[in-house]
């Protein structure tokens, strides 16, 4: 399996075939209560960090706020662009590697949301945007991270999955190997295959909250889920942190 192996995996088609049940609502439940809880003014600016196919930063942009996104694959740039020209949108979208990426422009808020984060295979990589960040936010700006719950994930874990898409048969295996979640994605249509992999690092919500704290942030909110419950180390799926600078 390639370190990198976001970048052929991203950059497929098959990407969205396989992620085609994320539909807008999870996206615009956890959007409305990122703005409940931040409270941004219009015409605020909002940095959708590897923002993927835009679900979140198109829909703050329809909600009026200034969004930039950046995300590595062109692929799934261009379906954010192509979701934004349906919705009235003219999308300020840039293809970058989130390593490397740097703004002039202040922003309000950080999104670095679905799961976006733990990709790289060391720490410092990890954690590399977070520290740049702190150049790109205004003064008491947000930077709102949505990651999984690795307490839950490590108990809930669904070893195979299997289902048809489009024609394709998409087989998924997970399997937890030296700190890390790592996902064997195998597609099937007629006579053709491929297989790609995924692989997150696990960090646990103390680790988290320790390494921002490093660069100036503390914890201003945290929820389990996209409805707004409470976190819980053992039951929620999701780990939403929202921290403050």
């Amino acid at each position: 399996m390639k370190n990198e192996w976001f970048k052929d995996w991203f950059a497929s088609e098959d990407y969205l075939k396989v992620y085609n049940h994320r539909d807008s609502k999870d996206a615009q439940n956890l959007s409305n209560l990122i703005i409940k809880t931040i409270n941004p003014q219009p015409k605020d600016f909002i940095l959708d960090a590897a923002c993927g196919a835009g679900r979140h930063g198109l829909y703050f942009a329809h909600k009026g706020y200034n969004v930039v996104g950046f995300d590595l694959s062109r692929t799934l740039l261009h379906k954010a662009r192509e979701d934004a020209k349906s919705m009235g949108i003219i999308p300020n979208l840039v293809q970058a590697d989130i390593r490397r990426v740097y703004f002039k422009q202040k922003f309000f808020a950080v999104l670095n949301l679905f799961t976006s984060f733990g990709y790289f295979e060391t720490d410092e990589e990890n954690f590399l945007f977070v520290e740049h960040s702190t150049k790109f936010l205004e003064r008491n700006g947000f930077y709102i991270l949505d990651y999984f719950n690795k307490n839950y994930l490590e108990q809930n874990l669904i070893p195979q999955s299997k289902r048809i898409v489009e024609n394709t048969s998409i087989v998924e295996n997970r399997k937890i190997e030296n700190g890390r979640v790592i996902k064997k994605i195998q597609l099937a249509k007629e006579n053709e295959s491929s297989e790609f992999y995924e692989s997150v690092r696990l960090y646990d919500r103390k680790f988290i909250v320790e390494q921002f704290s490093r660069y100036g942030f503390k914890v201003f909110s945290i929820y389990g889920d996209y409805n707004g419950s409470g976190f819980d180390e053992k039951k929620s799926p999701r780990l939403i942190i929202i921290f403050q600078i």
